[in-house]
């Protein structure tokens, strides 16, 4: 698992990045993370905001895997909609897609799906 402490409604957090991530993100959301990637990211580029809804689902995702076997998480779902600020949910955001990137040794720079630029050329 790779994990990361962040500022969430003024409470540190960790968050944990692994399959139970993934999965846990699946269930929530009705969609593959690597999909909700492929969508969000050029999003972020443009500075455009992706759907929220799916952004908490992702937080939750990686707050849940940490804290499963330990103390309980100090941010709740209903925490994170009503006391997060967009510069928090922002930054969890860039921490998660860093962790994925790391979890996969992803290089910086590089394409996170090397198959679907493959498939086009």
């Amino acid at each position: 698992m790779i994990t990361k402490e962040i500022t969430l409604c003024g409470k540190p957090v960790t968050l944990g990045y692994c399959f139970a991530t993934e999965i846990s993100f699946k269930d929530m959301a009705e969609q593959d993370i690597t999909d909700f990637m492929v969508e969000t990211i050029p999003l972020i580029q443009a500075n455009q905001q992706p759907d929220i809804k799916s952004v908490i689902y992702l937080i939750l995702s990686c707050i849940l895997p940490y804290y499963e076997d330990s103390a309980k998480a100090p941010v709740t779902d209903r925490d994170i909609m009503r006391d997060a600020t967009p510069e928090e949910l922002g930054i969890a955001l860039g921490t998660i897609i860093t962790m994925r990137a790391d979890f996969y040794h992803i290089p910086a720079g590089e394409p996170e799906d090397k198959g679907a630029d493959e498939k086009n050329a």
